[in-house]
């Protein structure tokens, strides 16, 4: 055979390939389309993941899906009750629907406590700690479980490098912390290995409930400290309203994790990932399983790259001068 004859052979082969995968991805499609709607329950820890949500959604239809018509969704928001969360959780897994989606650790922890036996297929997103739900190969996760994995607490090193630039005089750090969160253990391991390698010491202030946070940070205020970082947990994240304002008054630098509140919450930095992106993301996986495939052989993904935002007029009315290099650094400042 020529090579001409050779060439046009492979050329006809890769198109029928090409085609015939279109063609069985297609027809997967067509066939979740022509079915009855598919029920998606979706758990949240608190409204901090209400952009999750939003992400989800702006991602299946993309894909094709309409909701109301391919698919229902159906949002459960416990508004960072834990025990209201795990009563959720169950009363989800009860209804037996195709699908669920669990948006964050916690959320995601007790859908897999109350999903053991019934093994409804689940599709994680924003979660911090995916070991904490038992996955211990993320290429083949087993189970009925996969999702996407966030890195908002292995990035606290990151962030405390960024305050140590902010401040290069920086000894004393304080945290909120809730002792009661799934990931506690390793929130601490993440914050006191980058203060360390930079010489810095945490001062932790327990916080379990909304009622803990003000006392909270009076003491920290009275402590001192050269500079605040917020946690991943519900109790924290979803009282910013307690928080930001005293760290203002008191004229303590910060930064927070959260990119649709960070600044816009009245912190001076925020360095994490956009929970929308997140949630869009989840729903090319979410689409996945819709057509068949198990969780269990669906590969963890990480989420898309951390961003790195500053309030540079905070700063002008704190009298807080930013370096050039964090400047530089910076995915978006604000002036105003």
């Amino acid at each position: 055979m020529s090579k001409k004859s050779l060439l046009i052979t492979l050329l006809l082969f890769l198109a029928i390939t090409a085609a015939s995968a279109y063609f069985l991805y297609y027809n997967a499609f067509l066939q979740v389309k022509s079915s009855a709607p598919k029920r998606i329950a979706v758990l949240l820890a608190s409204d901090l993941q209400l952009s999750s949500v939003e992400g989800l959604k702006a991602g299946l239809k993309e894909i094709g899906y309409v909701d109301g018509k391919d698919i229902t969704i159906e949002v459960n928001n416990p508004k960072g009750d834990r025990d209201l969360t795990k009563k959720m959780a169950a009363d989800i897994v009860a209804l037996k629907p195709d699908l669920i989606v669990s948006i964050s650790t916690s959320a995601s922890s007790a859908v897999k406590g109350a999903d053991k036996d019934a093994a409804i297929p689940v599709v994680f997103a924003d979660v911090g700690n995916f070991s904490e739900l038992g996955i211990e190969n993320i290429q083949h996760p087993g189970g009925f479980m996969t999702g996407v994995v966030v890195d908002n607490v292995p990035a606290a090193p990151k962030r405390t490098e960024l305050l140590k630039t902010l401040v290069p005089g920086m000894k004393k750090l304080g945290i909120l912390v809730n002792d009661k969160h799934v990931s506690y253990n390793e929130i601490l391991k993440a914050h006191e290995a980058g203060a360390e390698k930079l010489g810095i010491k945490i001062i932790w202030y327990n916080v379990s409930k909304k009622e803990d946070v003000s006392p909270a940070m009076e003491k920290l205020v009275a402590d001192k400290v050269d500079a605040y970082m917020t946690t991943s947990e519900a109790t924290i994240s979803g009282n910013a309203d307690l928080i930001a304002p005293v760290l203002r008054k008191a004229k303590i630098p910060s930064i927070d994790f959260n990119i649709e509140r960070g600044v816009s919450s009245g912190y001076l930095m925020v360095y994490g990932v956009s929970r929308f992106d997140t949630g869009k993301q989840s729903a090319r996986i979410a689409d996945k399983v819709l057509r068949g495939a198990k969780p269990g052989d669906i590969p963890v993904e990480f989420a898309s790259a951390l961003q790195f935002e500053i309030s540079t007029a905070l700063a002008k009315e704190m009298n807080i001068k930013i370096p050039e290099p964090l400047l530089l650094q910076a995915n978006k400042v604000y002036q105003e």
